[in-house]
């Protein structure tokens, strides 16, 4: 724990600058090798005035030491023991010096340790694989290997090390040429530690390492030009009145420095700001999204990395460029520091609030967009702000007084979402083993019975479906015995709001639950989600549920009321089959509170669409599509024949199509390299052609067909082992969502879009692939998979039969403009009834059919 917070105080800060200059170089340049050289100049340039004020300490204290050298030898020469040690003593103290004073000399040395462990750390070690394999566009060998440029018989020599030392000597010749041998030696020797620690290194790191050695050969031929002996001893002498011990310097710093308290509570606010505040808002909106039910982890450990890498990139790393600088520099980096914090605060709290909804790895379901309007507001707010504490520079005590109260409210509110966070992952432990998966997902199949699966695609397009299978017309032959249903509706816009009745029937829609005013929505959703189960199950029926919708009202998914059920199994697949999350969570949340501090003409650079300037894109996907992907991915692999059972059920909810992200092109169908959308591009159902403009109507596409081209490889399995035939399979969304991309479902007061649901049943024995226009709603489903296997079926819990008897009557769906965080989080909905946005509306559909706009009547509310 200890190392990790030293890594995250001053290593991190230092490779997220690298990430984020070497990033935005590269998208700039599109060349790696580019890049790097501009990663180089510009940190060497950063740190250039942090090393040219060191070897100025360093020089005045080699100067001191040449001074007291020759009393300090005569001391030496005629005294022993302890009398020795007082006259040294007596000595250094009426001239001002401490013999820890000699770490100065040092500076410069001890400075170079972070930066080359950070380069080290992230080039050499966790990102050199995003080099691999590549010359970076501009080099004839593999940078993310030791470039092995000459072999000498069966020995492969590294040269690039070879050449960065001979880089360094030169340097250190020209550094060291009127310095003591006992400082040459010091130098000589790092430049040979340097020689041993990056010869077997990725090139990358070489190469970085050295550009660095020849910008510093470049900086020493300079200085000592322009440097000027006497006047660096004229300014020796001035300032050794001040030189102290060290314990003294420090403590009188502040005293000395008015400045320093300004500068240092604007960081520190900006510390917990950043840190604390802003990640501990986003993880307490809903904490159970963290809790990975298969390992939990407390989703506070979150906050471990972040605030100590705000704290190390706006306090250590700062405090180091200040104490170091002028004092007339120290004014300008108060000024800014106290700028910057209230700049940072007011973007946070008024601007780029409506950024929509965002996903546990911090990626927007949307594209960012401001207009030139908003842009201009916000700047010209930072700017205001800039200049009015210039103005108010001088009111120091006001302002110490201002910043005091900031970090103590911060403080406050951020202890309150914390108390939030560990409650629910208190509770969630407490119940942990009632729904912990303890085997790996398995999908049981009948080879002789009758298996029924429903397969949930959350916020899947139906009107994709016709261009999809003209696109891939291999796709027609996979799904042979389905039948498409394009006129179909869901009951709400959110998954919350849509699942119950998908899973419950027509009973559990939400103006129905809603009316039941005595249960809970948690009792109530997970009722619904049982009815299936509970029917098959009495029935003799194997059952397999996997990632349904918030069984439990919970976002950990707690299955512990489906214990009742005999022969059911449930399990998160998706847990159990995650990528690497968490250290894009890690990275992510920083760089999140960073563009939410951010002037609005940044925020977009930053953003990265999802990316937040991350060096290893390969590593980061853009959000968890991929993890969800990974389901369909294994279906295979967890699909058993068994004849425990006369049939089974499979029901699944997979989320490959709500966390949408575009991905390559199709030919070499490749999921796991998702690239930036840049331009969109023409699809045809055979008849009309439509064009896909922006990136959510490009990756809500693409994330469909490589959902449904993973599908058709299970369906293709399924005939290879024998069961399709004898599988009933229902293909759902539990809604659709807003694209403005399709004229004939987008109303004046209503866009339908939202609700086409998609729908596809292959029955048993069927062939040929067909399209239905018959008016169906997702609530369909229960009805579909007992028709034919439950004669006459009654909901267990309620004792009402289940048909689409209802569907004939009067079908009222609510619609709001604003999906607000109440709408779609069960932590939102804890009563008995749905919350609901203020713009709210609620329509009649009549006449079974969603393409006609007359068919959607407004009305006050349900039964009006």
């Amino acid at each position: 724990m200890i190392v990790d917070v030293l890594r995250n105080l001053l290593l991190a800060p230092l490779e997220l600058i690298f990430e984020v200059v070497f990033t935005i170089a590269f998208n700039i340049t599109h060349s790696e090798g580019v890049a790097l050289i501009v990663l180089s100049f510009v940190v060497s340039t950063l740190v250039l005035p942090i090393y040219m004020r060191a070897e100025k300490l360093e020089q005045e204290q080699r100067l001191k030491e040449q001074k007291l050298s020759p009393v300090v030898e005569h001391i030496k020469r005629t005294f022993k023991g302890d009398e020795k040690h007082m006259m040294l003593a007596a000595y250094y103290r009426q001239n001002h010096y401490n013999p820890l004073s000699q770490l100065k000399s040092s500076i410069s040395i001890l400075l170079q340790i972070p930066f080359f462990m950070a380069a080290y750390d992230l080039l050499g070690v966790r990102a050199s694989d995003r080099f691999s394999g590549t010359g970076g566009n501009m080099f004839a060998f593999d940078l993310g290997a030791p470039d092995g440029l000459f072999t000498v018989g069966n020995i492969s020599i590294n040269a690039l090390p070879i050449l960065m030392t001979l880089i360094n000597f030169l340097s250190c010749y020209i550094y060291t040429k009127d310095l003591p041998l006992k400082k040459s030696f010091q130098t000589y020797l790092l430049t040979l530690f340097f020689l041993i620690a990056l010869y077997n290194s990725p090139s990358v790191l070489v190469i970085y390492w050295t550009l660095n050695n020849v910008y510093s050969l470049i900086k020493t031929i300079v200085l000592k030009n322009i440097r000027s002996k006497k006047r660096v001893a004229k300014k020796a002498k001035h300032s050794a009145v001040a030189d102290n011990k060290i314990a003294i310097w420090f403590n009188s710093l502040f005293e000395r420095e008015p400045n320093a308290y300004v500068f240092v509570l604007a960081m520190a606010f900006m510390s917990v700001l950043t840190g604390l505040l802003i990640p501990l808002t986003y993880l307490s909106a809903s904490p159970e999204e963290f809790i990975n039910i298969s390992d939990p982890q407390n989703p506070l450990h979150y906050l471990m990395s972040s605030f100590f890498v705000a704290v190390g990139f706006f306090i250590v790393w700062p405090s180091v460029f200040y104490f170091l600088a002028k004092p007339k520099i120290r004014n300008v980096f108060s000024i800014l520091a106290i700028g910057m914090s209230v700049a940072s605060a007011v973007n946070y709290l008024f601007f780029g609030t409506e950024t929509g909804t965002i996903n546990t790895a911090l990626v927007f379901d949307r594209e960012l967009s401001y207009s030139v309007l908003q842009k201009a507001q916000n700047l010209l707010v930072v700017i205001f702000i800039l200049i009015a504490f210039v103005v108010l520079y001088k009111y120091k005590k006001i302002i110490t007084i201002t910043f005091i109260a900031g970090i103590l409210t911060v403080l406050t509110i951020s202890a309150v979402d914390a108390w939030k966070v560990q409650e629910t992952y208190t509770s969630a432990l407490e119940h942990i083993q009632d729904y912990k998966d303890e085997d790996a997902p398995r999908i049981m199949l009948s080879s002789t019975g009758e298996n029924v699966m429903v397969i949930m695609l959350d916020r899947a397009v139906s009107g994709y479906i016709p261009y999809i299978f003209n696109e891939f017309p291999e796709l027609e032959e996979q799904f042979d015995g389905f039948i498409y249903y394009p006129n179909c509706t869901s009951f709400g816009q959110n998954t919350l709001k849509t699942t119950s009745a998908l899973f419950g029937g027509y009973e559990y829609t939400p103006e129905r639950m809603d009316a039941r005013t005595d249960e809970t929505l948690a009792e109530k959703h997970d009722e619904a989600l049982k009815v299936l189960p509970k029917l098959f199950s009495d029935q003799g029926y194997g059952i397999t549920l996997m990632d349904l919708p918030f069984p439990g009202w919970s976002w950990a998914g707690d299955y512990s009321s489906f214990k009742e059920i005999d022969n059911c199994y449930s399990y998160h697949a998706t847990n159990l089959l995650n990528g690497d999350v968490e250290n894009r969570r890690t990275h992510n949340l920083f760089m999140y509170s960073i563009f939410r501090c951010s002037p609005l003409c940044l925020q977009e650079l930053i953003y990265d669409s999802g990316d937040y300037l991350s060096f290893r894109k390969d590593d980061f996907n853009r959000n968890d599509m991929m993890e969800h992907f990974k389901v369909l991915e294994n279906l295979e692999e967890m699909t058993q024949i068994s004849s425990e059972y006369p049939g089974y059920l499979f029901l699944i909810n997979n989320e490959t199509t709500h966390d949408v992200m575009s991905t390559v092109t199709f030919n070499n169908y490749d999921p796991y390299d998702p690239q930036d959308f840049e331009e969109g591009y023409w699809i045809s159902n055979g008849i009309d052609r439509l064009y896909l403009e922006d990136g959510y109507q490009v990756a809500t596409y693409e994330s469909l067909v490589i959902a449904l081209r993973e599908l058709g490889g299970y369906l293709d399995y399924l005939r290879e082992i024998g069961v399709y035939d004898n599988t009933r399979i229902i293909i759902v969304s539990d809604h659709g969502t807003k694209l403005v991309l399709f004229e004939e479902l987008f109303f004046s007061q209503i866009n339908v879009e939202w609700y086409n649901c998609l729908l596809m049943v292959k029955d048993f024995d069927s062939e040929g692939f067909a399209t239905d226009d018959t008016f169906m709603t997702n609530a369909d489903v229960p009805v579909i998979a007992t028709n034919g296997i439950i004669d006459a079926p009654v909901n267990p819990y309620t004792g009402n039969p289940i048909d689409s008897d209802l569907k004939s009557g009067d079908l009222y769906i609510s619609y709001s403009m604003d999906q607000d965080e109440d709408t779609w989080n069960p932590n939102y909905n804890s009563g008995n009834a749905f919350a609901y946005t203020a713009d709210t509306v609620w329509f009649k559909l009549i006449n079974g059919n969603i393409y006609e706009p007359d068919n959607w009547v407004l009305v006050d509310g349900p039964g009006q």
